[in-house]
């Protein structure tokens, strides 16, 4: 029945009204029953008709504290939560538990991505908290690119309680399997009851499922009866976890020296793609690998092979624009090829092993995905990519191909690399700003990039450096949206460190309300501001008269939106003033934001004119052969014969 009559100020109880007594609670410990917590009075809802059941505060919380702190010893140590009434006993869960670092977002979808950027820095799945209705919907987004990206989370909706459902009331909607085949596994759990001892072997279920083979989100739904707010606290001591042991996936001797007799000798290319391997001594090993087979590494920026290499590996960062040249590509054609860390970003490399006729394209991936998205696999290894490698290694019988296959590849690289650093570092477009700002990011910290011409822009242009770096960008579903959110969540996860990013303005404009988490954290983002979608003029679309409906040029003043939010601001309009604007920045605390204002017609023009640079390649193999890289790297007299095609791929999509 309703209950009727009491006053509205009894549904709320300050933090400081229960401190003294759920200290005492908590110390009292002890086995807890529905029937001995429910001595404490009952909060009575009569504003909203919420309840047709009444239930228990006091063992509302009891439960979801247990929940909680189950998952921190499990290894949780972030939450982030949205405000809400039916989400009450999960906060006030939160807060009772002091090794967990809880943020409070207002918005759901901010907090959806600001968890992911969390999650991306520490490895570890971030609790995702929120109430019922449709916030669950505004974790859509960030749930999808946690699926794709394989980043841990663990997504806990509150409802409202059964008899609530299908009968119009406030907030009550469909939650169970809300977010359908995006998540590792979806739990309902039931209301609270004296089950509750059952709630720590699920939760070692629910955190294994995150953080397995291929990693995820897991979605907890939860319902509760009014009342929400408990008076008295009480928590029950969780039991150890049960031990989790995830064994080391690898291939046994033989397997290892039929795949290394395939390929020592021969000609072959290692490609490490966007997704980082995440083993501490995965670098080192593949490193090794290159040198005992004379094969060069072409490593995606996300691959973060590309920051702190020893010199002498052959490790390629300028292959989207080398790899443009037609008579490199046709005169060094792979015998095999041996892909980590999924597909690269970049379009000419992807044509480019998709036109091999290599023998052996041999996938290494301990997931369970098929990463293959130009169906060249011959073979897939589920092996750990370090294991691999070793067992590769230890067989004894790698021997390299010739010195001038690699070679070549190194040579490529570093033409285009000298003129990245010379010809093309007077101008402001995206070129020079990309790489001061990856050689301003100090060492060991994330870098964020935005996707879309921010992502590409990073490949072709973020070079190599002494240091180790690790680049990140939502590339699961590679959309635009959420970058602020998560380039706030990867500055908290590594504070006090300072945080470099790069997103477009379109990006921006879509995810501007997520300004406001920043607070103090130590960032630098610089937007790139060229009038809109500048990807659409590298599209078929750009011949189309509709073409500015795709380009949509933002109408949103950048800096005013960043100062309202707390952020300094510059405006950069030159290399100069960036050069001023970085530096001042680079210097100050808290979050600071440059606009570079470029003009995108010639922002056009010069990556035209630096993707053209493969023309200088084809010169010098036309007149010295296949190996001519190797000894030249001055820039001959074009001629028309040589010149190919510097367009963009059209068939990007993103």
């Amino acid at each position: 029945m309703f209950r009727m009559g009491a006053d509205l100020g009894r549904e709320v109880v300050s933090a400081e009204r229960i401190t003294d007594g759920n200290a005492a609670a908590t110390a009292e410990g002890g086995a807890l029953t529905p029937s001995s917590i429910a001595a404490a009075p009952a909060e009575i809802d009569n504003t909203t008709f919420r309840g047709i059941v009444s239930g228990d505060a006091e063992l509302n919380f009891t439960w979801s504290a247990f929940l909680i702190d189950s998952l921190v010893e499990a290894g949780c140590t972030h939450a982030v939560m949205c405000p809400g009434a039916q989400m009450a006993p999960l906060a006030l869960a939160c807060r009772a538990n002091p090794k967990l670092k809880v943020s409070i977002v207002i918005d759901e979808r901010s907090a959806g991505f600001f968890a992911l950027g969390l999650s991306s820095v520490t490895q570890k799945p971030t609790i995702l908290v929120c109430t019922s209705g449709s916030a669950v919907g505004q974790f859509y987004p960030s749930v999808m690119e946690a699926n794709y990206g394989m980043i841990p989370m663990i997504i806990i909706t509150a409802d409202r309680a059964p008899e609530n459902q299908d009968r119009s009331s406030a907030q009550a909607i469909d939650q169970i399997r809300a977010f359908g085949q995006h998540v590792r596994a979806s739990h309902n759990i039931q209301l609270p009851d004296a089950s509750i001892d059952s709630l720590s072997p699920l939760v070692s279920r629910i955190y294994e499922q995150a953080t397995g083979a291929t990693p995820g989100p897991v979605h907890v739904n939860q319902a509760f009866r009014d009342p929400l707010v408990a008076r008295i606290r009480r928590k029950r001591p969780v039991p150890t976890p049960p031990a989790v042991t995830t064994p080391v996936l690898t291939v046994d001797e033989a397997h290892a020296r039929r795949l290394a007799e395939r390929l020592a000798g021969r000609r072959g290319v290692i490609v490490c793609g966007a997704g980082a391997i995440d083993e501490p001594g995965f670098p080192a090993a593949i490193h090794e690998l290159s040198r005992q087979l004379g094969a060069p590494i072409i490593a995606d920026p996300f691959s973060n092979l590309r920051f702190g290499a020893p010199a002498d590996v052959p490790v390629i960062a300028r292959a989207d624009s080398f790899l443009r040249a037609a008579r490199f590509t046709e005169t060094h054609q792979p015998e095999w090829v041996m892909n980590f860390g999924g597909p690269p970003i970049s379009k000419p490399v992807l044509t480019y092993l998709q036109n091999t006729g290599c023998t052996d394209y041999i996938g290494v991936d301990p997931t369970t995905k098929w990463q293959d998205p130009i169906l060249r696999m011959t073979e897939i290894v589920r092996a750990s990519p370090e294991a691999l490698c070793k067992a590769l290694i230890s067989s004894g019988a790698l021997h390299p191909a010739p010195a001038s296959w690699a070679q070549s590849f190194v040579a490529c690289d570093t033409y285009i690399d000298g003129l990245s650093g010379t010809a093309f570092d007077t101008m402001f477009w995206e070129a020079p700003i990309l790489r001061r700002m990856v050689q301003a990011t100090p060492e060991g910290a994330v870098f964020f990039c935005g996707n879309s011409m921010a992502v590409r822009d990073a490949d072709s242009f973020s070079g190599r450096t002494d240091v180790p770096l690790r680049l990140f960008a939502n590339r699961g579903v590679n959309g635009i949206d959420g970058s602020i959110g998560t380039l706030v969540g990867v500055a908290a996860a590594q504070r006090p460190i300072k945080t470099l990013s790069v997103i477009g303005d379109m990006a921006f404009s879509h995810d501007v309300g997520s300004l406001q988490l920043a607070g103090d954290l130590n960032i630098v983002l610089v937007v790139l501001n060229n009038g809109g979608g500048a990807i659409f003029e590298y599209l078929p679309v750009a011949k189309a008269p509709e073409v500015m409906d795709f380009i949509a040029p933002p109408t949103l003043n950048i800096g005013l939106a960043a100062q309202a939010a707390g952020w300094r601001t510059w405006r950069a309009g030159d290399l100069a003033a960036f050069n001023g604007a970085l530096e001042e920045a680079m210097a100050a605390s808290g979050p600071c934001l440059i606009e570079a204002v470029i003009d995108r017609k010639e922002s056009v023009r010069q990556h035209k004119l630096f993707w053209g640079a493969a023309e200088g390649i084809n010169a010098i193999i036309r007149l010295r052969g296949p190996e001519g890289m190797t000894i030249t790297f001055g820039v001959p007299q074009i001629t028309e014969a040589d010149k190919s095609s510097v367009e963009f791929d059209p068939n990007v999509n993103d």
